[in-house]
């Protein structure tokens, strides 16, 4: 499942915020420095066929406002994992600690795993790397109240816009992360990700009817995604809100639709999200397990799996295996060519390594998860897309998705969209749902655009936690789909 960053519902506790000051940078520099060294001299007491080291910290700001009630929060989290593999899978030893005397003990307690066998493990190369993603401004240079300032007066701007506001709400939020991985193969490895996002959701309300509309910018960037939110487009997320006062109910039932790039991109991950895990395949949960060389969609239609992207929010330089980030096409033409993999499922199905181990943080389990999931680019102009459907509906601003990885159903949940009528986008109709079965959707796509790429922010989760960074997106669609 994959998820914007908005919850009306949300209360928010009152913290005292903790400002990342130089002295602090340095000394969390020294310790992931020593870090990395105790690893290292814990790593050679370790008696497994392999064994790594995985340091992590992190720390999170959020600012929140509305019309009743402004929070700020920060969070600080570290943490080590040390694991092995074994002739029983992978053991795991973890900590919130990061003394030199916890990171030797948590080494002594994977010997107490010693594997009879060999167990094989698809290893990557080793790799020596120091990766700090740039950005324009970074966040941390810019002192709490200006950024205070900064949501209060996009808050008090979007509130003087429109007599029928109730509530304007922003979301602030920055995270910068750090991770050092040392494993038994000679790797030495460390990232340092910066992701920042901002959140401005209008809520309005008429003649009883309350509805509402936002926007969400965000990635691998810096504290120059505020400057992106700009008068044009809180004027135009007002103007949108508004409009949905007066919006229609979607039409029900089988519809050409044109799907906008959010839109798209959602479609893409919840189509094969969980579903292209191999460890879902190999457990048989998976509806995609015999479908690799086979056709999954329109010959319209390539998809990446792609954690290079840069900028996009789900980027990284290696993952949590110690794989350097690689760009993976995942359906080509149509055509599914590859899952995704961690050491253990590159081995079991004879495949090659593609860089999406990935864990939440140090204290747990490493899974195989999405990255960047985007569509190629085609030849269509948007407005061609328009003119050539007599009827259908429009489905902008991508709110949610879920998927059935074993049965391969998906639903994606679009903020609003339009009537198509004889060619031209008219009526505002309100949230839409699109549901159907994976490749029905998919090999009904005739028409993809070549105009209008990105990529969005989101979350997505395995099971009921584990939350990631991902980002999708692609260009503009039509397809063929159930909509309600």
């Amino acid at each position: 499942m994959v998820e914007q960053w908005i919850n009306f519902n949300s209360s928010f506790a009152l913290h005292i915020p903790i400002r990342v000051v130089p002295h602090m940078e340095r000394k969390r520099a020294d310790e992931s420095d020593s870090a990395m060294d105790d690893l290292q001299q814990a790593l050679k007491g370790v008696r497994l066929t392999y064994a790594d080291g995985l340091y992590n910290w992190q720390v999170d700001l959020s600012i929140r406002k509305n019309k009743d009630r402004e929070s700020m929060s920060t969070r600080s989290i570290k943490g080590v994992s040390l694991r092995g593999f074994t002739n029983r899978g992978w053991v795991y030893s973890n900590t919130n600690r990061t003394d030199h005397r916890t990171i030797a003990r948590l080494a002594r307690s994977l010997n107490r795993s010693r594997s009879t066998d060999a167990p094989q493990l698809c290893r990557p190369d080793a790799i020596k790397l120091d990766k700090k993603a740039p950005v324009k401004k970074d966040a941390r240079d810019v002192t709490l109240e200006e950024k205070l300032r900064t949501v209060r007066n996009i808050f008090s701007l979007a509130q003087s816009m429109d007599p029928r506001i109730v509530d304007v709400r922003v979301d602030y939020s920055e995270s910068y992360m750090e991770r050092t991985l040392v494993t038994s193969q000679g790797t030495e490895a460390r990232q340092l990700v910066p992701r920042t996002r901002i959140m401005l959701a209008v809520i309005v309300k008429e003649d009883g009817v309350t509805d509402y509309d936002y926007v969400l910018m965000g990635g691998v960037v810096g504290y120059e995604v505020v400057d992106d939110l700009t008068e044009t487009v809180v004027k135009g997320t007002v103007q949108s809100a508004a409009e949905q006062l007066k919006a229609a109910a979607p039409p029900l039932g089988l519809h050409k639709v044109i799907l906008d790039p959010g839109v798209v991109g959602t479609v893409c991950h919840e189509s094969f999200g969980h579903g292209l895990e191999a460890d879902q395949a190999l457990r048989g949960r998976s509806y995609l397990k015999d479908m690799i060389g086979k056709k999954v969609a329109s010959d319209l239609v390539t998809m990446y799996e792609d954690p290079t992207l840069e900028g996009a929010y789900g980027s990284y330089y290696f993952d949590d295996d110690g794989t350097l980030s690689r760009k993976n096409t995942i359906v080509e033409n149509g055509v599914l060519v590859s899952f995704i993999h961690d050491m253990e499922t590159a081995v079991a199905m004879k495949a090659s390594l593609t860089g999406n181990s990935r864990t939440q943080n140090a204290t747990r389990r490493r899974f195989i998860r999405m990255s960047n999931t985007y569509a190629k680019p085609g030849d269509w102009s948007v407005d061609d897309m328009i003119k050539d459907t007599k009827h259908g509906v429009m489905l902008v601003h991508w709110q949610s998705g879920m998927e059935d990885p074993l049965g391969g159903g998906m639903q994606v949940i679009a903020k609003r969209g339009y009537l198509i009528e004889n060619g031209q986008k008219t009526k505002p109709i309100k949230s839409i749902a699109l549901s159907g079965r994976v490749l029905e959707v998919l090999g009904n796509v005739d028409a993809v655009s070549k105009e209008g790429f990105q990529v969005e922010a989101g979350t997505c989760g395995k099971g009921s936690e584990d939350y990631i960074p991902v980002g999708s997106g692609g260009t503009w669609w039509r397809t063929t789909a159930v909509i309600g």
